[in-house]
């Protein structure tokens, strides 16, 4: 949830004179109500508010107005009867210090708390007496007033109670019947357990209650070779008796009690959710596999469901859990000829070859898996996933061997007749000699550049290669790795080769699969491009999503989240996919983790990948992305950093070299990447990059060198210490709270950084503002808002309406600033209204800062880009590398072009460690 949203001022304007905040806010238990009412009439106000910046600013309560518009359009406010709304408790705790302060609400306080008791337990008039104190104020529980989180002291002061001292109070305020004696215990255990976390004293009386509470719960797993069964595991605290613990687990109750004073209670929803967890069905014969596979997709959906080592423990259950690869492939002889051979390999997860199956073997597997209507087939103790498609693999193999019989040898001018044999078959593997083969054949309807009358865009001409690409891809079933630079306009492309299988009644079912920032970006570019797809679109996101995998059958397009495919993934797998597109691939980077897995299930005729950085870390996360889109191209993962990744990051540029032209090769016919710079060459303004390089304040250089010196001294490990550096630079404030509240006078980087959107300003023009730091983020607004009037909307990672926010930052004309986080912003957004950038602080990784720049550099831009670097510099020169901001630039600027190489080895783009080095040199 975020505190960020800006003035509405495109909306219809309402004839307000004059709204006014009086008796606007009231404390109440839940939170704070807001209510606003026109001066004049006393008539209730609805939000958003609509007025024009002109009458905006002749208002009395300008800032709160602002803040309160603000909260409405981030979804906080939440709406009451008579046109009033609330701010909830825990977002009022939880907002920003300067948010609390426009709207006149205290800072939150701690009280002094102490427990008494009337009556023992048990008893009918037994409840919690608790003590409050606050500063002088001595015994407010009697002499104050409170309501939730609020306190009000015998002089009218309104004190704003903290929220775990508020949760504490709240559940002391709603017992149950004292004569309930389970439940009675079950609370007296709880706000016993409460005070003692919170280090709240307690009477003599309370103390001596060993009454214990359980409300985690674990998940295990019980494998017998013929079944698994989910067991709850309830766990207590350290004191906790593990024979109750037990006890409850093999009883199913939720009290139990030794005998001897302790009492151990599982509070009610806990209890509910183990209860749920027992009454799931034992999990058998092909399902097992599945499980092994993705256990996520068999859990039911609990909150309190502690699932951290749940993964690990499924691994110790040793379950083996394979894939059978079927592969056609071909040896060249001796002028054109080819020998054929067709079987099928058996994989592990991390794409090693056990061993291969002859063609009979796998056709004797195929049999049982048919006879089963199973995909996974017991093979001696293990489990092999046999493809979906296997069958039609068997019969295309029995009509190869027809061929072979009468021709031992094919000559090259027999492929195309072998080739049509095995056309329909998806995720087939073949070999060089094969794809070569393919890649020879001339199909006119792949080679077409007649764009479908249904896609309502023109393509730049690199861009229809993109889509002639794409088609010639499908035709030959294979997937593709679609790479382009960020901004050169990957999902316009991808939407043309949609609208082409639209056009040939061959995109009924498609999937498509995007983070979830990025699914109403979708929906607006299929809309805008391939209006006649529109009405066949499902997002598969929502709490009621569908469960019925004939509703998915019958959309055009289905959207869904990585998160999403991977709880459904047992649902999304029944659906024999046209198409399924990865956007943001680097998503399943690493091909351990659920999504990765669920992605590459999913049956499919045509396989595509979209990123701008197909390596981010290492070149394991080009493999996994590579195992999805045309598995076994490169072989298994073992195999792949023997080839490839120990020469790659070797010290030998020329090792480096050789490998990365053969892995270039060896990806060519499925892999294409395109950089801005080769094509856009004179399409695009220029790009002009600044350096601005200021002091340190006083109070940074102090706090910097006091830093210094704790690494010296041993006291203080560097990779930490790194981070207070980073933080001291940006704001000093972030590191020692006593200098919160210094402002741009007092401190040059934002002060540089001020004057620039003043120049900026000055110009009508619109900039970006790039930190992850969040407070940082907060202080940058609060500046901004002072010197220029505004109020900039901000994109971070709690942001919930990024589309929103940026499309009325693109809409308003003239001046205005965002300010966002690199890694949150960084993908899936276009923002060319703005021709400016600032980094405020640096991300260390060159390719994900240059995705930031790339939101404002790219089509569609028609202003020259500016990109800004306020750099806190060491100008005395008493620091032997200059301060962490200059080696991180200097570090930065020498990478830079490794961003936007096709490969990059994970030795070369990790610049932490060349940090910490500089940075403490002697």
């Amino acid at each position: 949830m975020g505190w960020l949203s800006r003035w509405n001022r495109d909306k219809p304007v309402e004839q307000l004179k004059a709204v006014h905040l009086k008796h606007v806010l009231t404390p109440t238990a839940e939170g704070l109500v807001i209510h606003l009412k026109q001066e004049a009439t006393g008539e209730a106000v609805t939000l958003p508010l609509s007025l024009p910046l002109a009458e905006l600013l002749k208002q009395p309560e300008l800032e709160r107005l602002e803040l309160v518009d603000a909260l409405w359009y981030d979804e906080i406010l939440e709406p009451r009867a008579e046109n009033s709304y609330l701010l909830p408790h825990e977002a009022l705790v939880s907002a920003p210090k300067e948010a609390r302060r426009i709207l006149g609400i205290p800072e939150p306080v701690k009280l002094s708390l102490s427990l008494d008791n009337d009556g023992a337990v048990g008893m009918p008039h037994f409840k919690f007496q608790p003590h409050m104190d606050y500063k002088s104020w001595k015994n407010l529980h009697r002499t104050g007033k409170r309501s939730g989180p609020w306190l009000t002291l015998p002089d009218g002061q309104t004190l704003l109670i903290e929220p775990q001292q508020t949760a504490f109070l709240n559940l002391i305020d709603h017992p149950p019947d004292a004569m309930d004696a389970e439940a009675i215990f079950r609370y007296v255990a709880e706000v016993r357990r409460e005070a003692k976390r919170l280090g709240i004293a307690m009477s003599s009386y309370i103390e001596s209650q060993d009454l214990r509470i359980v409300d985690r719960l674990e998940l295990e797993a019980d494998y017998d070779g013929s079944r698994i069964k989910l067991l709850p595991m309830l766990r207590g605290d350290d004191e906790t008796k593990q024979e109750l613990l037990d006890k409850l687990n093999d009883s199913g109750k939720a009290y139990a009690s030794d005998g001897h004073g302790q009492k151990v209670f599982v509070l009610p929803g806990t209890a509910a959710n183990a209860e749920r967890i027992r009454q799931l069905a034992p999990i058998r014969g092909a399902d097992i596999p599945r499980f092994a596979d993705n256990s996520e997709a068999f859990l039911p959906e609990l909150d309190q469901l502690d699932l951290s080592l749940f993964g690990e423990r499924v691994k110790a259950l040793g379950i083996r859990v394979y894939r059978a690869q079927p592969y056609v492939h071909a040896e060249g002889q001796e002028r054109g000829w080819f020998d054929f051979a067709a079987g099928a390999s058996i994989f592990d997860e991390a794409g090693e070859a056990l061993e291969d199956m002859t063609s009979q073997q796998f056709s004797e597997l195929v049999e049982e898996a048919r006879e089963s209507g199973e995909e996974f087939v017991d093979w001696n103790g293990s489990w092999v996933r046999v493809p979906k498609d296997a069958e039609q693999f068997v019969h295309a193999v029995d009509q190869l061997e027809q061929a072979i019989q009468q021709h031992p040898r094919i000559d090259v001018t027999k492929l195309p007749y072998i080739l049509e044999i095995f056309e329909n078959i998806s995720s087939l593997e073949f070999n060089k000699p094969i794809l070569d083969a393919q890649a020879m054949l001339a199909d006119q309807g792949a080679l077409d550049r007649t764009l479908p009358p249904s896609f309502q865009a023109q393509l730049k001409p690199f861009q229809l290669d993109g889509y002639i690409w794409m088609k010639s891809l499908y035709l030959r079933n294979m997937g593709g790795l679609l790479a382009d630079d960020m901004g050169l306009g990957k999902t316009i492309q991808v939407i043309s080769m949609l609208a082409y299988l639209h056009e040939q009644q061959m995109l009924q079912p498609s999937l498509i699969v995007v983070p979830k920032s990025l699914v109403q970006n979708w929906v607006g570019e299929i809309e805008r491009f391939a209006p006649a797809l529109r009405y066949g679109v499902l997002v598969h996101n929502s709490n009621d999503r569908t469960k019925s995998p004939d509703v998915l059958r019958r959309a055009n397009i289905v959207l869904v989240t990585y998160n999403t495919l991977t709880r459904d993934q047992l649902l999304l797998g029944q659906v024999q996919w046209q198409a399924v597109v990865c956007d943001e691939a680097q998503a399943i980077k690493n091909s351990s983790t659920a999504a990765s897995k669920a992605v590459k299930a999913m049956p499919a005729r045509f396989r595509l990948a979209m990123t701008g950085t197909p390596v981010e870390n290492s070149l394991m996360d080009l493999w996994s992305i590579m195992d999805y889109v045309q598995p076994g191209l490169l072989g298994s993962l073992h195999a792949f950093k023997e080839e490839f990744v120990a020469k790659k990051d070797a010290t030998s540029t020329h090792a480096e070299a050789a490998a990365e032209q053969k892995l270039v090769a060896r990806l060519s016919m499925v892999y294409k990447r395109r950089t801005k710079s080769e094509e856009l060459s004179g399409q695009i303004p220029s790009k002009t990059i600044i350096e601005e390089r200021v002091r340190l304040s006083p109070e940074q250089s102090d706090l910097y060198r006091s830093v210094l010196s704790q690494v010296k001294q041993k006291s203080l490990p560097a990779l930490p210490a790194i981070q207070q550096l980073k933080a001291i630079c940006a704001h000093p404030g972030l590191h020692d709270p006593r200098y919160e509240d210094i402002g741009p006078e007092r401190l040059p980087k934002l002060q540089k950084t001020l004057d620039l959107i003043e120049r900026i300003r000055e110009k009508g023009e619109k900039v970006l503002v790039f930190t992850e730091l969040q407070r940082v983020q907060e202080l940058l607004r609060r500046f901004i808002r002072e010197k220029h009037g505004i109020n900039p909307p901000i994109i971070n990672g709690m942001t919930e309406r990024r589309q929103a926010i940026v499309d009325q930052f693109n809409q308003s004309a003239g001046f205005n600033v965002m300010i966002l986080s690199p890694r949150a912003a960084g993908t899936g957004l276009t923002i060319t209204s703005a021709n400016h950038v600032i980094h405020y602080t640096r991300w260390w990784n060159p390719a994900v800062e240059s995705q930031a720049t790339d939101r404002v550099y790219r089509i569609g831009q028609t202003k020259p880009v500016f990109v800004y670097y306020p750099i806190v510099a060491d100008e005395d020169k008493t620091l032997r590398s200059g301060t962490v901001e200059e080696i991180v630039h200097a570090l930065l600027a020498d990478k830079q072009s490794l961003a936007s190489s096709v490969i990059v080895s994970s030795r070369n783009a990790n610049v932490d460690a060349e940090v910490m080095a500089r940075a403490f040199e002697a």
